[in-house]
Order: C-alpha cells, then sequence, then structure tokens
C-alpha cells in the first residue's frame, strides 16, 4: 500500500509541476496541447498496443462497454430533462458535460501506472462504448436538441473515433485477440521502449491545461455537474465491483475508471455551438482535481 500512495503522490506532483511551470511562464497551455497530441499519438498507442501482450480474449468483456455506452445516455437524457426550460448555453453546458469519459489522456495513464495490462485493457474495454457518444454523438444529439444540427451526420460521428490512433489500435488488437492471433514480439517491445513515458508526460499536459475560476455562478454549475457525475460513477463503481462475473483486476479497474473526469472533447463541441467555454473549462477543471483525488484513494482501498 505504501508504494501505491507513494506512486499517486507522484503522479499528483506531476501534475502540479506542469501547473507550477505554467503560472512561472516557463511552458504555456499551448505546450500542453502540443503534449497531448504526442501522448494521444504516439506515447498512449503504445501502451495500448502493450497491454495486449497478456491479454485473453473472452466475450463476457463486451458488458463493459455496455455499461459506458448505456451511462452516457443516461447523463445525456439528465442533461436534456433539468435543462428543458433553459435557455440553449444551459442545455450545451449540461448537455455536453454531464456524459462522457476523458479516459485516453487521463484515466489510461493513471491506470497503466498503477494497475497495469489488465486494467488498461479494461480501461479501453470502458472506452469502446464512451468513445463513439464523447467524440460525435453526444454533440450531434445536443446540436439537435437546440436546432443546431445542420450539417452534422450521425454516421460521421460514430467513424470519428477512428481518427484516434488510440482507439483504432485498440479496436485492431481487440479483434486479433478475438481470432487468436499475435504480433510479432518484436512489435511489443518497440512499444514497450516508448509507453513508460505516457504517464509523466500525460500528468504534465493535465497540469498545463488546468484553469481555475473562482466566480460563483460557475462555480456552483461546475459543481452540480460534478456532483450528478459522481453520484453515477458510485453507482457502476458499487456494483460492478461487487456483482460483475469478472477477475478482481479487471472490476476494480473499471470501478476506478467509473470516476474518470469530463471528456477534453467538451469545450470544443461547447465552442462549436457558441456556447459558454469558459465555464465549461472551469467544469472541467474541477473534474479533474475531483478525480486526481478520488482514484488514487481508490486504488489504495479497493
Amino acid at each position: 500500500m505504501a508504494d501505491i500512495l507513494i506512486r499517486a503522490c507522484f503522479f499528483l506532483l506531476m501534475v502540479v509541476l506542469g501547473y507550477a511551470a505554467k503560472k512561472a511562464g516557463i511552458l504555456s497551455k499551448e505546450d500542453g496541447v502540443a503534449l497531448s497530441r504526442i501522448v494521444l499519438n504516439i506515447t498512449l498507442p503504445a501502451a495500448i498496443l502493450v497491454s495486449f501482450r497478456t491479454f485473453v480474449f473472452d466475450w463476457r468483456y463486451m458488458m463493459i462497454p455496455l455499461i459506458s455506452f448505456a451511462a452516457n445516455w443516461l447523463m445525456l437524457l439528465a442533461g436534456w430533462y433539468i435543462t428543458r426550460a433553459k435557455d440553449s448555453d444551459a442545455r450545451a453546458f449540461y448537455m455536453l458535460e454531464l456524459p462522457a469519459y476523458n479516459i485516453g489522456n487521463f484515466t489510461l495513464p493513471f491506470i497503466s501506472g498503477f494497475l497495469g495490462s489488465a486494467g488498461v485493457v479494461s480501461a479501453c474495454l470502458f472506452d469502446m462504448g464512451n468513445a463513439p457518444m464523447c467524440l460525435g454523438l453526444n454533440f450531434t444529439v445536443t446540436a439537435m436538441m437546440i436546432g443546431q444540427a445542420q450539417g452534422h451526420s450521425t454516421v460521421r460521428a460514430v467513424l470519428s473515433v477512428f481518427k484516434r490512433p488510440s482507439f483504432t489500435i485498440y479496436v485492431v488488437m481487440l479483434v486479433l485477440s478475438a481470432l487468436s492471433l499475435q504480433l510479432p514480439d518484436a512489435v511489443f517491445d518497440f512499444a514497450g521502449m516508448i509507453s513508460p513515458a505516457n504517464g509523466p508526460m500525460a500528468m504534465v499536459m493535465i497540469g498545463l491545461m488546468l484553469e481555475v475560476s473562482f466566480d460563483r455562478s460557475k462555480l456552483r454549475a461546475a459543481l452540480g455537474v460534478n456532483a450528478m457525475r459522481l453520484v453515477l460513477a458510485a453507482a457502476i463503481a458499487f456494483f460492478f465491483f461487487l456483482y460483475a462475473p469478472f477477475p478482481y483486476e479487471v472490476r476494480k479497474a473499471v470501478a476506478i475508471t467509473a470516476f474518470a473526469p469530463i471528456s477534453s472533447a467538451s469545450p470544443a463541441f461547447v465552442a462549436a455551438l457558441k456556447g459558454d467555454v469558459e465555464q465549461v473549462g472551469f467544469a472541467s477543471t474541477v473534474s479533474i482535481i475531483i478525480s486526481l483525488i478520488l482514484m488514487p484513494v481508490l486504488v489504495v482501498f479497493l
């Protein structure tokens, strides 16, 4: 347990280091954007590839993406319901902030640092149901609800997830595993040289992209959204960890992944709908801080 706590503290210190470097003017938020491209397109795909070296496919695991897919729809509908008498800005905020999880550039690096290959694959399975929603479908439904859906194709939204190398590699490796096919060891060895950099780079990136605001109205909205997300996360974690028919490592990884922060794609989608991007950015920052506190605690005590 002491080793896990120390490692969790190191991860948190990397986030603080990134934030401090930004405040000191050594690095900038734009450097965080550049770093995110490296994480999403190089180090994260390598970490996913390595996690499949010892993975054994089981059709029962398809329950995991179904859970995250259903969770997205539940929160999307909740956002629609609670804003039925509000303006389009409020509707865009709640419908795009309540659903969707930041798995790729936050949760996966964290999981890979603590739970190994079984944890990474479990988080990827969770993201399999989450990715189509957070990368397009949530936006498409929201745009339809506020009358800005012109030119937004549902099919295009679904297919856009394959623009992410991490998601594409994950699907390819899952298919190969289902067919009992294995890549050459040299491929895994090469990816294994890159993957250790994923966690530290992702944590520094998160620190560079953190934004803090003390506006009371924005704080109230951010806390409300995150409170609703936490209630659903707790329900998923409780029932899956106690009752799902999977090994302990898988149940633990999914329970922790349920507490992932708000999708990093949300601000861009809200901007496309001409919503309050600053409010969205603050709510996302609050969710990251909550996840940074809760996820190490869950690693220790689950």
